[in-house]
């Protein structure tokens, strides 16, 4: 069965738009993109399907960076970035096709690890297909993630298979909402904040004090002390540039307020000549703080490259583990982290108990990025049938 190459590449565009939507059931859709890159009948025609998927997925992302990078560059640079990650992700699609069935069985493994999983491609690799994989194997973790890989490599060898995948595919669609959402973590309280623009890798350290404040005032108005949650969890950046001064702010006020409670914040912790900087989650419990770095910041804007003297660094080898009060391992990912592969694959070998996600979304909080975000992380957290739990400012 050969399928015209335009209804690929529109079911494919399709897929991408409603996949990662607020509609929880079309998610298992997402599992059927590698599907019809496996059915085109070019290799052109192969990284059209991706590079569609990928556009329309992501397209929060042509709106929201000519936000996020408006004070220096023009509208047509951010869309210039949107365009080449999602064609940078398409390329190896491209290059690793094949008409031969066996060959491109072979392949698929060596696309997905290009696109997803080793770097550089893998900076930019948004939205993997197999984050899905859950909704078929409910907390198959790995293992879930390989029969998934074995289940595509049947569907190379034959067609056949790949339209009765298809087709159960969208049996999955049926399925009761609850089937597609993750369980809320027990003792930790996620608390989200409206604070507009929280600028990242500034050096306004009057703002960064005025902002503390407001934060705290926030947490005495809501009475959060009451909570019988031992571990409470704001936004990523939420606290800026954290100097020393800073340090014994939040130290000497998170005492005050929640002298029993461990807090899990987000803040930018200088490196090297202080032009530089980790973006980190800092754990403040008992006076005493810890960061967990995130691993991954978003390319170009955050981590500029390995040699570049200013922005965030890249800290590949972390585990993303963070050890709670309960005893418990949490999967600590951070903003960007949520859409890309090596974070979670990283965090699972280690076997938590539950992701904790934080995220500084006021860039893009009128697009569909807030929406595919949490649905990146409820998928990863259904694969690996763990809790998750979401601190996002907006």
């Amino acid at each position: 069965m050969i399928l015209p190459s335009h209804f690929l590449v529109i079911s494919s565009a399709l897929i991408g738009y409603v996949g990662l939507s607020t509609i929880p059931r079309a998610s298992a859709l997402i599992l059927a993109v590698p599907v019809l890159w496996i059915l085109a009948d070019s290799r052109y025609a192969a990284f059209a399907v991706i590079f569609a998927y990928k556009l329309v997925a992501s397209r929060g992302l042509l709106p929201g960076a000519a936000v996020f990078l408006s004070e220096n560059h023009t509208p047509l640079q951010a869309a210039a970035i949107y365009f080449l990650m999602a064609f940078g992700v398409s390329m190896p699609f491209f290059i690793f096709w094949s008409r031969k069935k066996r060959v491109k069985a072979v392949c698929l493994f060596l696309t997905f690890e290009t696109a997803y999983v080793l770097p550089p491609v893998s900076l930019i690799g948004i939205i993997n297909p197999l984050m899905a994989t859950g909704i078929v194997f409910r907390g198959w973790g790995f293992f879930g993630i390989i029969t998934m890989l074995a289940i595509y490599a049947l569907c190379c060898v034959s067609r056949k298979t790949a339209c009765i995948f298809l087709c159960v595919l969208a049996l999955f669609t049926a399925l009761p909402d609850d089937w597609y959402e993750c369980r809320q973590a027990d003792g930790i309280l996620a608390v989200g904040t409206s604070f507009g623009k929280l600028g990242s890798g500034s050096f306004n350290f009057a703002q960064d004090y005025e902002r503390a404040n407001m934060v705290f005032n926030e947490l005495r108005k809501s009475e959060i002390a009451k909570t019988e949650a031992n571990t409470i969890v704001l936004p990523e950046t939420i606290a800026g540039r954290l100097n020393d001064t800073g340090r014994e702010l939040w130290r000497g006020e998170i005492e005050k307020l929640l002298p029993d409670k461990a807090v899990l914040f987000g803040a930018e912790l200088p490196t090297g000549n202080g032009r530089k900087y980790d973006n980190a989650m800092i754990m403040l419990h008992d006076g005493k703080m810890s960061a967990i770095y995130q691993r991954i910041p978003v390319p170009y804007s955050m981590y500029r490259g390995p040699f570049a003297k200013t922005g965030a660094n890249l800290h590949l080898r972390n585990s993303g583990i963070l050890s709670l009060l309960d005893g418990r391992k949490a999967a600590v990912i951070i903003c960007y982290e949520a859409f890309l592969t090596w974070p979670f694959l990283v965090s699972m070998i280690n076997s938590p108990d539950v992701i904790i996600c934080a995220a500084n979304l006021w860039w893009c909080k009128d697009t569909s990025l807030p929406a595919t975000h949490r649905r990146a992380v409820s998928l990863w957290a259904l694969t690996f049938g763990v809790p998750a739990v979401f601190a996002w400012n907006m």
